[in-house]
């Protein structure tokens, strides 16, 4: 069973180290490189590792279960929180607050 649960991350470290699943591919945040195999560990251009896997699209939980077992190491974060953290912190430079 999966439950949500809130932590304290480093943006930075999320940011070079995701790895976003689509439909049929992902993308590495790090370098947004696109069309990237979902079974991949690291970034074939980059060569990061991924660390934290973030999905486009609401999940059930066979296909969470897939994924937690090709990552058993990854933090599974939620996307849109992931956008919204950035958002703001991105917000906060530009008004220089």
């Amino acid at each position: 069973m999966f439950l949500r649960v809130w932590q304290n991350l480093n943006l930075e470290d999320v940011r070079k180290s995701l790895f976003i699943i689509g439909e049929l591919s992902g993308e590495c945040f790090s370098c947004h490189n696109l069309g990237i195999s979902l079974k991949e560990k690291r970034c074939p251009s980059c060569k990061q590792e991924f660390k934290y896997i973030a999905f486009r699209r609401k999940l059930d939980m066979h296909t969470i279960n897939k994924f937690k077992a090709e990552f058993p190491k990854a933090t599974f974060i939620d996307f849109e929180d992931f956008k919204r953290a950035t958002s703001k912190k991105e917000a906060r430079k530009i008004l220089d607050i």
